[in-house]
């Protein structure tokens, strides 16, 4: 049995553009690895259930910092911009790998 993997997205509330296009490409890569992956979205100034998120993500929010900001199997994968896709594809492939 494999583990799912959780790709985590800091967004603003309510979210821009960026925000949106960042959640669109982690939903097309989550579509190509339902099986393997979990998308969860966090909204700035929004109530958190602080286990849902991993140290990575409670350090982001804690913080306040930028977003959008992506995080990858519990660390930092980008921030403040919109993740490229491909980029973010070769990350998620060197988790499988681990």
């Amino acid at each position: 049995m494999s583990k799912i993997i959780k790709l985590e997205v800091f967004i603003a509330s309510p979210p821009t553009s960026k925000c949106q296009e960042t959640i669109e490409i982690l939903e097309e890569i989550i579509r190509r690895y339902p099986d393997k992956l979990q998308l969860v979205v966090f909204k700035r100034g929004v109530d958190f259930i602080p286990d849902e998120a991993s140290m990575g993500m409670k350090t982001i929010i804690q913080k306040g910092s930028a977003v959008p900001a992506v995080v990858v199997n519990g660390t930092m994968f980008s921030s403040c911009e919109v993740p490229k896709r491909e980029e973010l594809e070769e990350r998620v492939q060197e988790v499988f790998l681990r």
